[in-house]
Order: structure tokens, then C-alpha cells, then sequence
């Protein structure tokens, strides 16, 4: 089948806040931001200890530099080249970290290449999902993992208006089981944190909180509407 050529929406944090998520994952910078650490601490402690690793839509290398010790080799991709760019410039002296440019939609790997996809915070961005869940399922091996986190959607309003789409976790399902044989849901960042949040004081405590003590935005569960991220650990390629 032919595959269709197709870029993500065009993503410009990078060219405005820099290597951000380095920036706002350190706990001693006046900018740490705890439910962006979150993230991908959650991700982290369900890792293991895969031997190839491709982390896609990898933005300026962040996930890459934490897993590293974890894994054999790692693979960034992205299409966004400023993050790239950053990337490179952080984990340019790690020799079993490999950055390319690639579209999510036609992966320059042979079948079966990956234990372990990671795509974090990605799939909103995409305007099609399913094309790039069908390269992954292509790229990874009949008993590797794929990590997805998202936010859950909100009927308020969207959390990021650079976001394609954001998903219900049955809309999440939805589009995951055509690929996935396994797709457990778990869910993250309680929304009670983030109401707190708003208060006046409650920013600052929270971040104190977190940077000394405990994280909060780690906490997980099963009852979605407690919470503000989807984390879906996709299993079995069908």
C-alpha cells in the first residue's frame, strides 16, 4: 500500500521557550514545572530494561537522556528540526543515542526494529493518528512495547490550542485496538492538583512541594474523570 507523505502540525515551542522540558524538568530551576516532570517520570519507571528504543516525536531529547542508562540503544525522531537541533546540542557526547529527522507517518526502519516505542504527549499533535500507530506497529517487534501519553479531553476547553485532537479514553481505545491486542489504560496528573493550582498560593506550594518532597502529579488510577493525562501501554501488534 502506498504510504501517504504528511507532516504533524507544525509545533513552534522550540524556536520560542528553547530546550524547554530540559529547562522545566529540573527541580532546581525557578521554572521547574511539576506535572511536565510527571510525565515522563511515568514513563520512565515502566521502561525496564528494553535493548532498542525509539522515541518518537523526541522534540530536543529530554525522555532520551533519562532512559539512557536503561537501554542499549536509543533512536530520536522528529520532524521538528529546532528541537532536533536542541537535542543533539544536549546528548551530542552519549554515542548510543541516535537523532534523526523523520516523519512520523514513513519510519526509515526496517520491520520489527524496536522493542520499545515511546510517544509521549505526541499523538494530539498528529492530524493522522492511525497512520503513524500502523509505521509503529510495522517498526515493533511482536513483543515490544508502545507507551503513549496524552491529555484526557475536557469539555471546558482544550489544554494546549497547538493540539490537533485530544481524546477520550474510549476514543483512545478506539483508535488503538485496529494495531493492539493489549491496550490497558492507566491515568495520571489528578485534577485536583491542578485545581489547586489556580488558587493563589497554591502554584508555589505545589512546585516547593514537588521539588523537595513528593511529586504529586505522579499519583495514578483507574477513574479517568479524576484525571488530566491518558497513559496507554500498548501490547501484541495484530
Amino acid at each position: 500500500m502506498k504510504k501517504l507523505k504528511r507532516a504533524p502540525t507544525p509545533f513552534s515551542k522550540y524556536d520560542e521557550m528553547g530546550a524547554y522540558h530540559w529547562i522545566q524538568c529540573d527541580r532546581s530551576s525557578p521554572h521547574f514545572n511539576p506535572p511536565l516532570e510527571a510525565r515522563y517520570r511515568v514513563v520512565l519507571q515502566r521502561i525496564g530494561r528494553a535493548e532498542r528504543v525509539l522515541d518518537l516525536g523526541c522534540g530536543d531529547g529530554y525522555l532520551m537522556g533519562l532512559i539512557r542508562p536503561l537501554t542499549k540503544q536509543i533512536i530520536g525522531a522528529d520532524s521538528e528540526f529546532s528541537g532536533l537541533a536542541l537535542a543533539r546540542e544536549k546528548l551530542t557526547s552519549l554515542s548510543s543515542i541516535q537523532i534523526i529527522g523523520s516523519s512520523c507517518y514513513e519510519l526509515p526502519f526496517r520491520d520489527q526494529r524496536f522493542d520499545l516505542i515511546l510517544l509521549t504527549d505526541v499523538i494530539e499533535h498528529l492530524e493522522q493518528p492511525a497512520e503513524c500507530l500502523s509505521e509503529i506497529r510495522r517498526v515493533l517487534t511482536l513483543k515490544g512495547t508502545l507507551l503513549i501519553t496524552t491529555p484526557r479531553w475536557r469539555p471546558d476547553r482544550m489544554w494546549d490550542t497547538s493540539h490537533v485532537r485530544e481524546f477520550k479514553p474510549e476514543e483512545m481505545r478506539r483508535i488503538l485496538e485496529p494495531f493492539f491486542s493489549q491496550v490497558p489504560l492507566k491515568f495520571f496528573w489528578p485534577l485536583f492538583w491542578f485545581n489547586l493550582c489556580a488558587t493563589r498560593y497554591g502554584w508555589h506550594l505545589i512546585r516547593l512541594f514537588s521539588r523537595f518532597c513528593y511529586n504529586p502529579f505522579l499519583r495514578e488510577g483507574d477513574s479517568p474523570e479524576k484525571y488530566g493525562q491518558i497513559l496507554a501501554i500498548c501490547k501484541g501488534p495484530r
